[in-house]
């Protein structure tokens, strides 16, 4: 009986979503081929950031232009659709049935990349993405969708990157994994926070250093620098951002091959695989498979 109530309870409230998102969503919303924006922001819930993926998507925000920012900015701002986040809380408190649509957090990065897919054009959104970062727990999400605006917002970022709470520092190490823009001033401050106080921010900065995946005869020997005091999360990424400069980073394979023996399981798989890509043949000569 129990069961049978939770169901119709699920049914009800699905039918009330669906009412109540035809109801709200306002009729001057910009729109793209006859598509309002809500609908084009739905084919980005997924996106994972490949360039080649959801071109036409991410092209109907580029030309929805200024006309969209404070509808993606308030989406952000407000962590997701209200009703989603209603759901969530009630899937939190009860494991009976789980009620679907209670994923909000998918429709914020949704805005998230719609901004970041406009870029420059996204700059009249600077002011409210850096109270986003500075003020609010939307901290991820407004540090990716600066990182996309490029030039005007690095400064920002930067700033942030040396912030005393080690939160924003660790998202913003994080989203410069995609800045399009100002290598020579985000690689030596992303190697900086190598040596961070938090170890989450190491692994953040180490991450988007290999993730950028630029300025080589910086970022090898920074990273080799680090490995040894790093713990094992930091370690696993090291090693996957050596791996992504290839044969830029044979002066690390020292360190690699010593990293074949690590404590850490994880750690000695990263190792072997980087050395693989690095130097196949001292790889293959060393048994490594």
């Amino acid at each position: 009986m129990a069961k049978k109530r939770a169901t119709l309870l699920a049914i009800i409230l699905i039918g009330s979503v669906a009412t109540l998102i035809w109801v709200t969503r306002s009729p001057n919303e910009p729109a793209y081929q006859n598509r309002p924006l809500h609908s084009w922001l739905k084919d980005l819930e997924m996106w994972d950031a490949n360039t080649n993926d959801k071109a036409t998507a991410r092209l109907a925000f580029q030309e929805m232009g200024t006309n969209a920012i404070p509808i993606l900015v308030k989406i952000i701002e407000s962590g997701g659709p209200p009703i989603q986040r209603a759901i969530l809380k009630v899937n939190r408190r009860q494991s009976l049935v789980k009620l679907p649509f209670g994923r909000p957090w998918n429709q914020t990065m949704a805005a998230t990349w719609a901004l970041y897919a406009m870029g420059t054009n996204a700059k009249p959104a600077l002011p409210a993405l850096t109270n986003l970062l500075f003020h609010t727990n939307e901290l991820t999400p407004s540090a990716i969708a600066l990182a996309g605006i490029g030039s005007d917002a690095i400064p920002i970022l930067l700033a942030a990157l040396t912030n005393q709470d080690w939160r924003i520092r660790d998202a913003v190490a994080s989203g410069l994994a995609m800045a399009r823009s100002d290598a020579d001033v985000i690689v030596p401050a992303l190697i900086a926070k190598l040596n961070d106080n938090q170890t989450s921010v190491q692994s953040s900065a180490a991450f988007s250093l290999g993730e950028l995946h630029t300025n080589a005869e910086l970022v090898v020997p920074a990273l080799t620098n680090a490995f040894p005091t790093a713990d094992s999360l930091t370690r696993c990424l090291i090693l996957d951002s050596l791996q992504k400069f290839g044969s830029q980073a044979t002066q690390a394979i020292p360190t690699i091959v010593s990293a074949l023996k690590d404590e850490n399981g994880d750690v000695r798989g990263n190792a072997s695989e980087a050395f693989k890509q690095i130097d196949p043949e001292s790889a293959a000569k060393a048994g490594v498979q």
